[in-house]
């Protein structure tokens, strides 16, 4: 019903938006300050002040404060943000970011670096001392961003160097014999500025999917799990080399060229088992931006992605007479690689003296590759290719009014994508036709400041996910993993509004915000890993259309300055995320969508003496799946952690200085899930000494 309201009322919004255009007040002040700040939920340079949308940003003083997490990823960065609940796979794996109730990262979730969209998996190649600020954008954004952007987006902006950043060199030790070496340098000459860094990450491992629990599983029936069970801590190296050169002209030109390279190896668990045998990640981004006098301002934005991915497998493990037997045979390698070429073309028009016209377009090639090799002969066991091209135009306008109290935005976006030179050498059907979808996505906002103190805000948008395109096509019967296509599978839709009030006391220091949120998902896409009743230990993939979803909620957050050094944050999400108008599963709790989340953290900074951070964080209970399967792993129960970090800067001279640093996260030792089979390390302790130099 609300979907149906909503396209033409956006339409009419659209219309009686552009009609309006023109108005009172010049922003060329504004934009000349604020040229350097892109906000993720516009892509233009605006005072974060006045964006409609539910919209939260971490920045590096942030980031520096956060305890050393066991997990190294830019997942750990935003899990105290409301409305976002982290899981986690391997250590070198994607952090599970799950937004706004929508529940499963990989089709509701936009992954941006730097602006661009990529894959999920391609996050890791960012090291999270390589990130300037990570911005959160929470609703449908696909009016902005394109496909999977159901719950919102997630963007990592790359560490850039200034004046002042100076020399660090530093050295870590943590549980798990964990060795974690870093060193950067940048800073500011005439036009440029630059920011080079080195990051390790070296690890004998914990035990991922323990033995133990794994037969567990066997014995309630999910016996593909045993296969792959670590025996022995799985250890893992994983090294980062991040480089990034900025040019700024005279006349508000700018350029920047930025590189992430990352190499990684992770052990299976088990003789021979290698679930990363030192494959490499890298990403490497483009962007000038150039105003066109006064009227004007063109951004072209380029990244190439890649990653490659090697793995070895071995007959694993099987159960013999009850007892977990381990076969080091190699079975085969695989090579599984990802090229993604994202381009975007946008120009930001200033008409009037108080209006932003965004207009762009977008485009993107993306190449999957995978080949398994017999170990035996060395011949080949199984290749697929698959090619996807995605073309989208985008429009937005942004108005002020009233004296800049009254921010209004509204948003359309096309997109059409092609999956094409499709090849699957285990599918019935090996070179399948091609596959073309197209939608169409709307948003708008509006935020009304009654002062400096009251800000009121709503938006509406709409978002969709055509699903893996190997769901459409890939047909396997036989081996351990195996498919079912299914072709006819729809692209489901998202519509989701919200309306929320900040509040600032300027005396006390308060900043507090509440958002309500509702949304609805149509056709709502699921996929279930069952059992193959004819391979003990092999799986089917299915997937499949449900009836739809239900998601509301509330999200709070708090920051209160105690004392000149003490300050207390909190973030609380209530949610209800349910499967709604399928007989099979009405009523069940979306995947990854808890009832409730959320964190309260006391912190001291005093650069003088001493500083310290304690964080509380906790979670209701949640589900690996649809069905809300309730076995271990798969229920995945409710869990509070206490996080602390102390640290001390000595100054040895005027330029030098001298950290040490004590992190704890899961101090109590808790006990739980993060994704499925994958538990978490427990306790983890780690020291830091780091020496900077300021220049």
């Amino acid at each position: 019903m609300m979907k149906k309201m909503f396209e033409p009322a956006a339409f009419g919004l659209l219309v009686v938006y552009f009609m309006f255009l023109g108005g009172s007040r010049a922003w060329a002040g504004e934009r000349e300050v604020l040229e350097e700040i892109t906000v993720t939920a516009t892509k233009t340079e605006v005072n974060a002040d006045s964006v409609p949308f539910t919209f939260h940003s971490v920045e590096r003083e942030e980031l520096d404060r956060q305890p050393e997490f066991y997990m190294d990823n830019i997942g750990e960065l935003v899990r105290d943000v409301p409305g976002v609940h982290v899981g986690q796979y391997y250590p070198w794996g994607p952090p599970w970011i799950h937004l706004r109730g929508t529940g499963y990262f990989i089709g509701r979730t936009v992954y941006l670096i730097d602006g661009l969209p990529t894959h999920s998996f391609m996050s890791t190649a960012i090291n999270p001392r390589d990130v300037e600020r990570m911005d959160v954008l929470l609703g449908p954004s696909s009016a902005i961003y394109g496909p999977n952007a159901s719950g919102g987006c997630v963007n990592t902006v790359t560490r850039t160097g200034h004046a002042g950043t100076g020399a660090t060199a530093e050295i870590s030790y943590g549980s798990n014999n964990t060795f974690r070496p870093h060193a950067d340098i940048g800073g500011e000459s005439g036009n440029w500025s630059y920011y080079l860094s080195y990051s390790g990450d070296y690890s004998d491992g914990y035990r991922m999917k323990p033995v133990d629990g794994m037969m567990e599983l066997y014995g309630l029936g999910k016996k593909q799990y045993i296969k792959s069970a670590s025996l022995e801590d799985n250890e893992y190296e994983q090294s980062w080399f991040a480089g990034k050169a900025v040019w700024k002209g005279s006349e508000g030109a700018r350029f920047s060229l930025s590189t992430h390279y990352t190499e990684r190896y992770l052990y299976g668990g088990h003789p021979n088992s290698l679930l990363n045998d030192d494959g490499y990640q890298y990403i490497t981004t483009a962007r000038f931006e150039a105003p066109v006098g006064d009227v004007a301002k063109v951004k072209i934005s380029a990244a190439y992605h890649y990653d490659d991915h090697p793995m070895q497998d071995t007959k694993g493990i099987s159960v013999i007479d009850g007892e977990p037997v381990a076969d080091s045979t190699i079975n085969y390698k695989t090579d599984w690689t990802r090229a993604i070429l994202p381009v975007d073309v946008q120009t930001d028009f200033y008409l009037g003296d108080n209006n932003i016209l965004t207009t762009g377009l977008f485009f993107s090639r993306e190449t999957e590759k995978k080949h398994q090799v017999w170990w035996a002969d060395q011949s080949s066991k199984y290749l697929s290719e698959l090619n996807t091209t995605q073309k989208a135009a985008y429009l937005q306008d942004q108005w002020m009014l009233m004296d800049d109290r009254l921010s209004l935005l509204a948003g359309v976006r096309y997109d059409h994508w092609t999956y094409h030179d499709i090849y699957d050498s285990n599918s019935t059907n090996q070179t399948p036709d091609d596959v073309t979808k197209h939608h169409t996505t709307f948003r708008g906002g509006a935020k009304y400041r009654f002062n400096d103190q009251v800000a009121v805000r709503c938006s509406l948008g709409t978002a969709f996910w055509p699903g893996l395109a190997k769901w459409f096509f890939q047909n396997i019967t036989e081996g351990t993993s195996q498919r079912e296509a299914n072709p006819d599978l729809e692209p489901e839709k998202t519509v989701m509004g919200d309306i929320g009030v900040d509040l600032f006391h300027p005396g006390w220091g308060t900043a507090f915000s509440a958002t309500g949120y509702y949304g609805e998902i149509d056709d709502m896409v699921s996929y279930s890993y069952d059992e193959n009743p004819d391979l003990e230990g092999g799986h089917i993939t299915r997937t499949r259309n449900l009836g739809g979803a239900e998601i509301y909620g509330l999200e709070l957050s708090l920051k209160q300055p105690l004392t000149d050094h003490l300050s207390f944050t909190g973030a609380l999400t209530l949610n209800h995320s349910r499967i709604e108008d399928d007989p099979a599963k009405d009523g069940n709790q979306l995947r990854n969508a808890p009832d409730y989340w959320g964190s309260l953290g006391l912190a001291y900074i005093n650069p003088d003496l001493v500083s310290g951070e304690i964080l509380y964080r906790f979670s209701d209970d949640r589900y690996y799946d649809d069905s809300n399967t309730n076995l271990p792993y798969f229920h995945m129960k409710a869990y509070e952690t206490l996080d602390v970090k102390v640290w001390r800067d000595w100054k040895i001279t005027s330029g030098l200085t001298l950290t040490t640093a004590l992190s704890a996260v899961n101090l109590t030792d808790e006990e739980y899930a993060t994704e499925i089979c994958y538990v978490n390390p427990g306790r983890y302790i780690q020291g830091t000494l780091a020496l900077k130099r300021a220049f």
